[in-house]
């Protein structure tokens, strides 16, 4: 069933019966004429077969000027063009599928425009035409919605799944097999639950879900074996082949892959017979036979060049690759994988291009050329980084972040092995996010506020700023893959919006914020070279993969920069787990310094000698993921004091935006006597009551209601210091609490500008829990990108108590003569000096950091 026919289809026992039934006017007589007839094999006959009793199709009548000679000729046409697809046969399907556009007759439903589209979607897809395919597939799912051809939606789904997957994300492209599945269970259809689950297995492949992929593979065969679907079966059992030889599961792919060429030697199908010749190949490879390895892989490419098949041509030169690897043949490895390299590039294949990268650098590396390789692992994950940015939602970014972690992780390990801080430099900060660094560079002073129209405004504008830039930093061909590659991304992923997904206005912050993602460039060294003077630097982060294995870049004042890794303790990942969770509180706000000795370990050994020596240090933390949410100033060091006695430690995002922060101005300015503050406290805290700014030094505005301090806060003004209850909040993010039923959102900062310094003493101030690991979006964090030099904020909660008092009021009573770095360093000295103060939960003190980079402090705007 679903299979070639080769018969002259107007001689099918089903056509006649079909026909009358497709003629009645009537319902229920045209269903009672289809009950009696078994399920027709050939694609075009079951098409209209399900259709005729499909409860949710048009009333009728159909097609009423549909002649008995109109009927045989889509018939034909439709199965000739089939039957080429699967034969290789392009030309003489686009033929035929062109020709059956013209027995359209525009009455409903419009199966010849909807079969038609399909079809030659697929000869484009075949081709690699994406555009050209995406455009017939999205045709062919309209006009089957508007003719209420639910069949006719199926077909084009699981077409629109494979572009999905090859060319935007696995999610996405699950949602569409999914749906297409749910369609032909309803529609009774095995062949096109058995595409749909094996659309669905691909996906599970990439997402890293293994047991679901092989369960979803045996189902789809059990589906086609049932109707006996030759070609079904050929299909699912060469996928089978392919993902338990992945599994390790080497003998029982063999018997699929026996299984599967069979079938496809019948069938005459050159698809088929390529995947079944280099999984061949990768059996023979397993066990070294490496002749009869480079024999199958030679038949796969000699088949894949004659039917014009360019991902099967890139499949063969990395298979032919890796068997001269296998044979110890580095230069004629690299050759080959270069090749493969440049044709997964030429059809956009990013999946294929990583693995040809991974295999070209180590390569590169056996035949002695480190920099080649490591310019390679850069490459690797510039190519990753520039597929996210081009995704205009955050799931799909943190998608490619998960499905490409083996790129950041081995080149990761080639920066140690070689000692590439520049190399760390361009993964660390890829990992810390983008979205952030993106907003700020695009430092638009556009009016956002809560006005949605505006907000999208600001975002438009920074979206096209942005890609204004990548194109202006890239040569003419690769501009042209680079335009190329958005738009398909951007067409496929229009897919939700035309199909029911949210809408934009009800999307997350962290979503809006997907579309100003930065562009990504190989700049580790411009970012090393902007890091401030006489200042220690920690760029650290928890591997993709292994999440116990901390990496780090540290380097002194004048020094070589350091690179290492180390694995961290049961104990100090539980202690991540309870920094990082919404649901631990209890146990988080109960920790205290004690209890935080695991943690030490994230600071290198040579770093904390370097601390605990006389003299004044200063330290940017650069933490990507996880590590952004460690209370940093509270870590234990040798001697019992903790990391912000010791220094004056500040926390950046990520390096790009402490490039950005460091040149935005000149050094940090002095504050002019008195120091002009706008303070507010919010009714519902209990402590805090911010008594100290009588003193003479200051000139205090104090805010008389909530509405005021929202809108001081736009004011650009030199300091401001709002108290209120942060809270946690799945859609906005963080939000600060300033009276009963008055908030401010991260969002509200977008567009605007913020004060020069900005003290936010509440709880989650600068990131908040459960969240992705990537881009610690709040209210603190966006203020940096709209214009604060300094922002001081926090990493948990923050107690609404009398310790708690103490120390912020200690804090704030040291900025007018220092930077908010240095400011903190002196409260948590004098704080701490109090012995019964030490022993107190953190909670009270330690989450309160400053944010942003270190400056000297004394010059002039």
């Amino acid at each position: 069933m679903g299979d070639s026919y080769v018969t002259d289809i107007a001689g099918h026992p089903a056509c006649e019966v079909l026909l009358a039934a497709w003629q009645s006017p009537d319902t229920e007589r045209r269903r009672a004429l289809v009950r009696g007839i078994a399920v027709p094999e050939p694609i075009a006959l079951r098409s209209r077969y399900r259709t005729l009793l499909d409860p949710e199709a048009p009333s009728g009548p159909w097609n009423p000027d549909l002649t008995p000679e109109a009927w045989v000729r889509q018939l034909r046409l439709e199965t000739e063009g089939d039957n080429a697809v699967r034969s290789g046969a392009p030309t003489v399907a686009m033929a035929a599928f062109r020709a059956l556009l013209e027995e359209e007759t525009g009455s409903r439903p419009q199966l010849p425009t909807v079969h038609a589209h399909v079809g030659l979607g697929k000869v484009a897809m075949n081709r690699n035409d994406i555009e050209a395919a995406s455009e017939h597939i999205e045709t062919a799912t309209a006009v089957a919605d508007e003719s209420m051809y639910r069949f006719g939606r199926a077909q084009a789904l699981v077409v629109w799944g494979y572009l999905s997957l090859w060319h935007h994300s696995a999610e996405l492209a699950l949602d569409q097999f999914r749906e297409a599945a749910g369609i032909a269970t309803a529609l009774d259809d095995p062949v096109f639950q058995g595409n749909a689950l094996l659309g669905a297995a691909e996906c599970a492949e990439r997402l890293g879900e293994l047991d679901r992929m092989e369960q979803h593979g045996r189902d789809a065969y059990a589906a086609f074996a049932a109707v006996r679907s030759a070609q079904g079966q050929g299909n699912a059992a060469q996928r089978l082949a392919g993902w338990l030889h992945r599994r390790g599961k080497h003998s029982e792919a063999g018997d699929w892959l026996d299984l599967a060429m069979a079938v496809f030697q019948e069938e005459g199908d050159p698809n088929g017979l390529v995947n079944v010749h280099s999984l061949r190949g990768d059996l023979h490879l397993d066990n070294r036979q490496f002749d009869d390895a480079a024999d199958a892989y030679d038949k796969a490419r000699g088949l894949a060049l004659s039917a014009g098949l360019p991902r099967a041509q890139a499949h063969a030169a990395q298979d032919l690759g890796r068997t001269a690897r296998g044979r110890g043949n580095w230069a004629e490895a690299v050759e080959l994988f270069t090749e493969s390299l440049e044709r997964y590039r030429e059809i956009g294949d990013l999946l294929g291009m990583s693995n040809a990268m991974g295999k070209l650098a180590e390569a590169q590396e056996e035949c002695g050329s480190a920099e080649d390789a490591l310019r390679t692992w850069r490459e690797a994950v510039v190519e990753v980084e520039s597929y996210r940015a081009d995704h205009q939602e955050e799931r799909f970014q943190e998608e490619y972040r998960h499905r490409f972690r083996d790129v950041y992780k081995e080149t990761l390990s080639a920066a140690e092995k070689h000692h590439s801080p520049q190399t760390f430099a361009v993964v660390a900060d890829f990992l810390a996010g983008r979205r952030l660094a993106g907003l700020l560079e695009a430092n638009s002073t556009a009016m956002a506020g809560n006005e949605l129209d505006q907000l999208q405004e600001l975002l438009a504008r920074a979206d096209r700023g942005l890609l204004a830039h990548r194109r202006s930093t890239r040569a003419d061909e690769d501009r042209f893959g680079d335009e190329r590659r958005e738009h398909r991304i951007r067409r496929l992923g229009a897919f939700e919006v035309r199909h029911g997904a949210e809408p934009r206005a009800g999307k997350s912050l962290d979503d809006l914020l997907a579309a100003v993602y930065l562009p990504p460039a190989d700049e580790g060294g411009a970012l090393l070279e902007s890091l401030p003077d006489g200042c220690h630097t920690l760029q650290i982060l928890l591997d993709p993969v292994e999440e116990d294995l901390v990496r780090w870049s540290w380097s002194a004042p004048g020094d070589r920069i350091s690179m290492g890794s180390f694995r961290l303790t049961p104990a100090a990942l539980d202690l991540l787990s309870i920094l990082r969770s919404g649901d631990r509180t209890t146990e988080r706000q109960t920790l205290t310094v004690g209890d935080l000795r695991p943690l030490s370990a994230l600071l290198p050994p040579p770093l904390v000698t370097a601390l605990v020596a006389s003299g004044r240090h200063d330290l940017l933390i650069v933490p990507a993921g996880e590590l952004w949410r460690v209370p940093w100033g509270a870590l234990p060091l040798e001697g019992g004091l903790v990391l912000g006695e010791v220094a004056r430690f500040v926390i950046c995002p990520s390096l790009t935006i402490q490039r950005q922060l460091a040149t935005r101005y000149g050094p940090v300015p002095h504050t002019r006597s008195p120091v002009d503050v706008d303070v507010w406290r919010s009714p519902l805290v209990k402590r805090h009551p911010l008594d100290l700014f009588q003193d003479r030094r200051w000139n205090p505005r104090r805010l008389s209601s909530a509405a005021e301090a929202r809108g001081a806060i736009y004011d650009g003004r030199e300091l401001m210091v709002l108290t209120g209850h942060g809270r946690p909040d799945t859609e906005a993010g963080h939000y600060l609490e300033l009276d009963t039923d008055e908030w401010l959102l991260p969002a509200d900062l977008l567009g605007r500008r913020p004060p020069r310094r900005l003290a936010l003493i509440a709880c989650w101030g600068s990131a908040y829990p459960g969240r992705a690991p990537s881009d610690p979006i709040s209210v603190a964090t966006l203020a940096l990108a709209g214009g604060s030099d300094e922002v001081l904020a926090t990493v948990g909660e923050l107690g609404d108590s009398g310790p708690a008092t103490t120390y912020v009021e200690m804090v704030l009573d040291a900025l007018p003569e220092n930077t908010m770095a240095a400011a903190v360093h002196q409260a948590t000295r004098q704080f701490l000096a109090r012995r019964d103060y030490r022993s107190l939960a953190m909670h009270h003190w330690a989450p309160l950091i400053p944010i942003g980079t270190h400056r000297p402090f004394g010059g002039q705007r």
